[in-house]
């Protein structure tokens, strides 16, 4: 169910406190100082700019550059306090503790080098170590709460995919369709933004590529990259109009409450000719193959090899995941809060899929100068399988001539 204004309940946000507290304990790191917005919202209900401090033993606390009198209301963490500068936060911390604690745990994969080299002055004689594996590994563990988020992410995307069937029409750019699937789907709920955890990392809803856009590939590490709107933003949909009986992709992520769901499905005007569509039927195969194995205790890498050597197998090693010499090493990648988070289905993933964890699977073939063909479907790994959020149609979607 879409709700206007979703926040995530108080009790959730404390589960999510005791199990950082229990890795905290296990790598003997006295306390976490959580600086990412990312992690400030899973750790405490708020995105305002600040700061959530978690001591081992004690209440966490929270230190709000702007806006206090918001993160009161968003958050159920009890202390809450207004500081005018980073330089403030050791008085704030002391409140809770009654020193300086020894060793803090910072999201150094994600945190700026002044920042850290700041704010070890600060915290001195502190050790600041890096807390974001513990971090990501929490958060690749969906709560009920959490998944009824992305669920609410997919309603909006299959409106928007069945929106895309009944308007899709030749000689209307592919910014054009992109444009106006996006208002609607900002209507129904999607936030908009969507966001990744890596430097220089920037995602978009409008990943629409019609006919040669798909095959153009960009800096972006996904299979597709599309021509985009100039060598500014050089991915996603362009200026390209979009043509009768040729393959386009429409890989619209959608974002709910925070939570994406990613997806993908092939249109068509008209018919596509054979060698498309037996490719997207290799595609479907290689999902089904993937996805009948998919369960709790298989490793990651090893879905990943069965859609690699089903590829080769169907003849398409020099297409899968990208043209030759320019393959992505992954399959699938996590979806949450973020749309790069554990896990991957990927080469050199060797851990365990987990009930709870969420990842966007998606089968694709780059075709040199022709297109892009593949499907794309978010998945919730359950406690004896796996179970498909994404409610859409998989067949090609052809859309009659006018």
């Amino acid at each position: 169910m879409i709700l206007a204004y979703p926040m995530p309940p108080g009790e959730e946000i404390f589960e999510r406190i005791s199990k950082l507290k229990e890795k905290m304990k296990q790598h003997k790191i006295d306390s976490c100082l959580i600086v990412q917005n990312v992690d400030l919202f899973y750790f405490s209900g708020t995105m305002q700019n600040g700061y959530l401090f978690i001591p081992l033993e004690g209440e966490p606390i929270l230190a709000i550059k702007r806006y206090a009198p918001r993160a009161i209301i968003e958050s159920p963490i009890k202390k809450v306090r207004e500081i005018g500068s980073v330089k403030d936060l050791s008085s704030v911390i002391k409140e809770v503790v009654d020193e300086i604690p020894k060793k803090i745990g910072i999201e150094l994969d994600v945190f700026p080098v002044n920042n850290y080299l700041f704010l070890k002055q600060i915290l001195f004689p502190s050790e600041i170590v890096d807390s974001s594996p513990l971090i990501k590994d929490i958060r690749k563990i969906k709560s009920a709460y959490e998944i009824s988020m992305i669920e609410g992410a997919s309603e909006i995307a299959k409106k928007v995919y069945e929106l895309a069937e009944k308007t899709l029409s030749p000689n209307i750019t592919e910014m054009e369709f992109a444009a106006f699937l996006e208002a609607h789907a900002r209507k129904w709920g999607h936030q908009g933004y969507l966001r990744m955890r890596s430097l220089n990392s920037e995602a978009l809803s409008w990943h629409i590529l019609s006919g040669k856009s798909g095959a153009t590939l960009s800096y972006v590490d996904a299979p597709a990259g599309g021509m985009g709107t100039s060598p500014a933003f050089p991915v996603g949909a362009g200026f390209k109009k979009i043509k009768e009986n040729e393959p386009i992709l429409v890989d619209f992520i959608t974002c709910y409450g925070g939570y994406h769901t990613d997806q993908s499905r092939i249109f068509s005007v008209g018919r596509l000719n054979k060698k498309f569509i037996d490719a997207y039927e290799a595609t479907l195969k290689i999902q089904d193959a993937i996805l009948k194995e998919a369960k709790p205790g298989v490793s990651c890498e090893t879905l990943y090899e069965i859609g690699v050597n089903l590829a080769d197998k169907l003849g398409y090693k020099n297409n899968f995941m990208g043209p030759r010499d320019y393959q992505v090493n992954f399959i699938g990648h996590g979806v949450g809060l973020e749309i790069n988070e554990f896990p991957f289905i990927a080469k050199g993933h060797v851990y365990p899929l987990e009930a709870g964890m969420t990842f966007a699977l998606e089968p694709k073939m780059i075709f040199p100068d022709e297109g892009a063909i593949g499907i794309e479907n978010t998945i919730l790994i359950t406690d004896d399988g796996y179970k498909k959020l994404t409610d859409i149609k998989e067949e090609i979607i052809e859309v009659k001539k006018e």
